[in-house]
């Protein structure tokens, strides 16, 4: 409690320039902190999309490349069973020599255009039992392939068959033995060729393509930390930038080796998708069925994330150190008038009344000035001239002097205090002092006697929210204006004594939950403005009586006291008539329920 005590009387005693800072170095640490921690969120969040966009684009292109390259075997395919002497061969008998040289030359021309198919595989179903080697070349020339009698029982034979005529695609492993010697994994298409003429299975082809040439050409990526790869329904990877990766199950790479093998591929791709440790896109192949996928591990991006940080924390001390020289001498700018006020009002207490301070500017300060200046000025005056006068004297003449000062030196002043209590945090404080320097203004209005019924809604509800706060949420209030009834001009102060009356009559001896509606609108060709509360009402009499009393423009003397009452109806009714050619002010109460006053001011046109 003394420790605390001590930091609040040297808190006191510090000079203004130290108490701006106290109060402005931890908004603007939390303020640039914030924008900076933020910055490099959304930074963040913005590079992963990035990336994640960039990724949905190769892969979107990937599969688009890898379709043409099926798109260029099933087309190889057509032609080999629109061309003749493929026919020939597959439906002779038995094989002539011209045919196999035929076919040899029209496949060598066919692969070399293509440049991604290496190999091709032509079996003839005229005799399944047939022990003669099947036709098998590349783009080396003719080679050697697997026997029917032994391609028969692999599954590319099967599927072939229940594809009846439709592509298939798959995946050989040098181990299968189908082009025989060639010790790469081969994306291949097999299809059953039909005879032209009668429509039925002729032959079979093979069409390989190198998946390791195809990873390279479609796949390759530079960056280190980026794997690209061709997955099938069934999860085995087709083709890869990683070739060691191609012919084996998806589970076996590192991306999936947390999920279930009893999910399907699409499952575990999703799955993928979500992982905290690389971002995962992929998108299946309507043509093939195949995924391609694309995995982008996070270790580059948290790098270039940390840059990110780095650079955000670096702006952010940068701003805090700019933040603090403005600060500073924005509080010396702020300070040094009022050090020199203070200087020459110490003088002024030792009898120099020779004193003045100049001050640039027409703000909160040099209004302070001003008026400090030509208060010295009278105060010096009024002591030459007047030497035998009592101390009440003086006093009187020095408030009739600071009576003088013009009223916006009172505005600015409440602003300036209102200001420094919201800087301060105490904006329960700041909002009552600027409501009441509100109040103040409206109410002298630069002398003018009418306002806008906008203004007086603005000066009835900074009005009520000063007596709210008086009060401790005993009431509330409800303002209403219709739009086009903004600029309409009535006398000045004609609804401020009406809630007024209302919260001193009608709701202060309520014990709370009062409620206060002022609304102003348009009925037809009249315009109403009501007062209504919920209070403690009028008894019947005294309504009855009230009424006579402002039929004869005449307020209500209680016999108690001798207060007058219902002289704000009185003052209101007798304004309005001044004003308006046909008004009318009515009044409804209830006894425990409320009291309502209604105007209401005839109007020519729309």
């Amino acid at each position: 409690m003394v420790y605390k005590f001590r930091l609040v009387s040297r808190y006191r005693h510090l000079p203004l320039q130290f108490k701006l800072l106290l109060w402005f170095v931890p908004l603007l640490l939390v303020t640039i902190f914030a924008m900076g921690w933020n910055s490099y969120r959304i930074s963040s969040q913005q590079v992963v999309e990035k990336m994640r966009q960039s990724q949905d684009h190769l892969t979107k292109k990937t599969t688009e490349q890898i379709d043409e390259m099926v798109k260029g075997m099933v087309s190889f395919s057509n032609t080999m069973f629109l061309d003749e002497g493929v026919q020939r061969l597959l439906n002779a008998s038995t094989e002539a020599q011209n045919d196999r040289n035929s076919v040899f030359k029209t496949v060598t021309n066919l692969m070399i255009a293509s440049n991604s198919i290496q190999s091709l595989i032509l079996y003839t179903l005229q005799d399944q039992n047939q022990a003669a080697e099947p036709f098998a070349t590349n783009q080396a020339g003719l080679t050697t392939a697997m026997k029917f009698s032994d391609f028969v029982h692999t599954s590319y034979y099967a599927e072939a068959l229940a594809a009846a005529g439709s592509p298939t695609f798959g995946l050989t492993r040098p181990s299968d033995g189908i082009f025989v010697g060639d010790h790469y994994h081969k994306i291949v298409l097999s299809r059953i060729i039909k005879n032209v003429y009668t429509l039925q299975p002729a032959g079979l082809a093979v069409i390989g393509v190198d998946a390791g040439k195809i990873g390279s050409q479609y796949l390759d990526n530079s960056k280190d930390d980026v794997d690209m790869f061709v997955i099938d329904r069934q999860g085995m990877v087709i083709t890869a930038s990683n070739r060691s990766w191609i012919g084996k199950q998806d589970i076996e790479l590192p991306y999936f080796a947390d999920s279930d093998s009893a999910l399907t591929v699409k499952e575990r791709l999703d799955q993928a998708v979500g992982h905290d440790q690389w971002i995962v896109s992929h998108l299946q192949s309507e043509m093939t069925g195949w995924y391609v996928v694309v995995v982008h591990s996070k270790r580059q991006l948290v790098k270039e994330l940390g840059q990110i940080s780095q650079v955000t924390f670096t702006i952010a001390c940068l701003c805090l150190i700019m933040s603090l020289m403005v600060t500073w001498f924005a509080a010396a700018a702020i300070t040094k008038p009022l050090k020199k006020l203070s200087r020459s009002m110490r003088r002024l207490q030792t009898g120099d009344f020779s004193q003045r301070v100049f001050f640039e500017g027409n703000d909160e300060i040099g209004l302070l000035g001003h008026g400090y200046n030509l208060m010295v000025q009278r105060i010096k005056s009024l002591i030459n001239d007047v030497y035998a006068s009592t101390l009440k004297q003086r006093e009187a003449e020095l408030k009739t002097l600071q009576a003088q000062i013009r009223p916006h030196f009172l505005y600015n002043t409440l602003n300036t205090i209102c200001w420094e209590a919201e800087k301060k945090g105490d904006k329960e404080i700041a909002d009552m002092v600027y409501s009441l320097s509100q109040v103040f203004r409206l109410s002298l209005n630069d002398g003018r006697d009418t306002f806008t019924l906008e203004q007086e809604m603005e000066l009835v509800t900074n009005y009520l929210f000063l007596q709210k706060n008086r009060f401790r949420d005993r009431f509330q209030f409800e303002i209403f204006l219709d739009d086009s009834l903004k600029d309409f001009i009535v006398p000045k102060l004609l609804l401020q004594p009406l809630a007024e009356n209302a919260v001193i009559h009608g709701i202060e001896p309520l014990s709370g939950n009062g409620l206060i509606a002022i609304r102003a609108y348009r009925n037809e060709r009249m315009i109403v403005l009501e007062v209504q509360d919920n209070g403690v009402g009028i008894t019947p009499e005294g309504l009855k009586e009230l009424r006579q009393r402002l039929e004869l423009r005449k307020p209500l003397v209680e016999p108690e006291n001798g207060i007058r009452t219902g002289f704000a109806l009185a003052n209101v009714q007798e304004r309005l008539e001044l004003f308006f050619a046909g008004t009318q002010l009515e009044i409804e109460s209830i006894e425990g329920m409320g009291t309502r006053i209604i105007i209401q001011i005839a109007v020519e046109g729309p």
